[in-house]
């Protein structure tokens, strides 16, 4: 019987250590748990206006978006009217060259019908003597 009183007494002595050891840990408990709600209310405030401010700006960039996107098909009709404008203003220029070289040339079409008048008019003068 006696090991039965001191195997009792050992035992309610170690719950006696573990209850002053436990009361303490379970005080700090409680007191990270309040610390950790705090906090979850703290964000839950931070974070509400937060979120608020990101969908604002969500629908910003997707009035952005669209506008731009309204706005590309815009300068893809310009981009290409601007080609065609080059191909045209290509086009006059090639146009332009031929004209410049044939008033280039004019001198020498000028010159050629003046040699070749007087030629033909030596030739009729010289067949009216002769004939």
């Amino acid at each position: 019987m006696l090991f039965l009183q001191i195997t009792s007494a050992v035992t309610a002595l170690t719950l006696v250590v573990l209850a002053l050891c436990l009361i303490p840990v379970l005080t700090e408990l409680k007191k990270a748990a309040l610390a950790l709600q705090g906090a979850a209310d703290l964000l839950q405030k931070e974070v509400t206006p937060l979120v608020k401010e990101l969908r604002d700006t969500v629908s910003d960039v997707q009035v952005v978006t669209g506008a731009a996107a309204a706005n590309a098909e815009g300068v893809n009709m310009l981009l290409s009217e601007l080609g065609h404008a080059g191909h045209n203003i290509r086009m006059i220029n090639k146009v332009l060259g031929i004209a410049t070289e044939l008033v280039a040339n004019a001198p020498v079409w000028i010159t050629g019908a003046k040699v070749a008048g007087k030629y033909i008019a030596d030739r009729i003068i010289k067949s009216k003597i002769r004939g």
